[in-house]
């Protein structure tokens, strides 16, 4: 989630017209044929949500000349933020990668490169959506006769738990009140996305010009991107409009030992009205080393997938690497472990992983843009700066 720019927008002004242009090319990468995806998004974020204290005390205490609070003590390039300046765009991106580009409970910092600037998730959907640990799912008696706070958190469980498992894609407050329960409504404030546009190419091979790979036929993926939006947006507290740029290359897993399709063995799994009826019923247990995961190497536990999601989002198709190769040694076809242990995680690279997909992971693996973002506003502010005077 690398970002691209920001500014400063006050009340009362209104965003009429927005024109981005960027040229994208990636480092020379491995594979010349798997495609990549660039993707740009553009945020409102209020800056009532990024230091609330502080900036409750700089509008409202005489004695509060300036904000201290998120002040840099050296240069951030990674930022683009000088000594003595307030980092806003590290404040706003953590703002909003924690709110678009993070589930529940998951950190910005958690996932991020050595710099700090975030990884944003896979975004592949597929059957592996639903996995989830034994362990983690809730047991117990039946819930549906919930009466005290107690009957309420067990409640919380079993919507986390659906929620885990792809079957709630709501809040826990709108899921109460479909069962029932009231609970008084809330107007939530989170950074607004005004604009987005993405676009998937394949490499093209070129002969490289690096010191690493001088003369050497390499791929590389580009992007040309001219475009924009006109829907006009009027802000009603000051604050800032963020550009970000994320690249996903295409990936496949390379710890399945097989397709999921091939667990569809249960008369309900054939049937919609018991899935449409009985949601349960698409739950499917799998012991340790069985299953779509296969034998795996390490200790692992025993696991849960709904199989609806093998229905809804399909599966992948991989005969290149066979099932338990190290997959260090498959990055160059963007096959990826999955899961190695007790812990079941898919959605986020790592950094090692990230270079691993170009040609000189230590020191090109890296995309390259320029361009301008330019935003037209409609305010009430007036240059009365004409410029430097010489003297005479």
């Amino acid at each position: 989630m690398q970002p691209m720019g920001i500014a400063r927008v006050l009340p009362g002004e209104t965003l009429k017209n927005i024109k981005f242009e960027n040229r994208v090319v990636t480092k020379p990468i491995l594979n010349p044929i798997i495609g990549w995806k660039q993707e740009f998004y553009c945020f409102y974020v209020r800056i009532t949500d990024l230091l609330n204290d502080a900036i409750r005390d700089m509008f409202v205490d005489p004695t509060n000349s300036e904000i201290t609070a998120g002040v840099e003590a050296a240069n951030s390039a990674a930022w683009y933020c000088a000594k003595g300046g307030v980092n806003w765009m590290k404040l706003a991106t953590t703002r909003i990668c924690d709110t678009w580009f993070r589930d529940d409970g998951e950190a910005t910092a958690t996932y991020a490169l050595a710099n700090g600037i975030p990884i944003v998730q896979v975004r592949q959907q597929s059957f592996l959506d639903s996995l989830t640990d034994e362990d983690d799912m809730p047991e117990g008696a039946a819930i549906s006769g919930a009466t005290d706070a107690g009957d309420l958190e067990k409640l919380m469980e079993a919507f986390e738990q659906l929620r885990a498992l792809g079957m709630a894609d709501m809040t826990y407050e709108d899921w109460l009140r479909s069962q029932g329960i009231a609970i008084p409504g809330k107007d939530e404030a989170k950074p607004e996305l005004l604009w987005r546009v993405s676009d998937f190419q394949y490499p093209t091979n070129h002969i490289g010009t690096d010191s690493t790979n001088q003369g050497v036929p390499t791929s590389a993926v580009s992007w040309v991107f001219n475009t924009g939006d006109r829907k006009p947006k009027f802000f009603k507290e000051p604050g800032f409009i963020c550009m970000y740029s994320v690249t996903r290359p295409k990936i496949y897993w390379g710890g399945l030992a097989g397709s999921a399709s091939g667990f569809a063995k249960r008369a309900w799994d054939w049937m919609p009205n018991y899935l449409r009826q009985m949601p349960e019923t698409s739950l499917k247990s799998f012991a340790v080393d069985t299953g779509p995961l296969g034998d795996r190497t390490t200790l692992a536990d025993g696991y849960f997938l709904d199989m609806r999601d093998e229905l809804l989002f399909g599966d992948q198709w991989q005969n290149v690497s066979a099932f338990g190769a190290d997959p260090t040694t498959s990055y160059a076809h963007h096959i990826l472990p999955l899961p190695a242990g007790a812990s079941i995680k898919y959605k986020y690279l790592s950094e090692a992983m990230i270079n691993g997909f170009f040609f000189d992971a230590v020191n090109n693996a890296y995309v390259t843009h320029d361009g301008y973002f330019s935003l037209s506003i409609m305010g009430h502010e007036v240059d009365y700066t004409v410029g430097n005077f010489a003297e005479v």
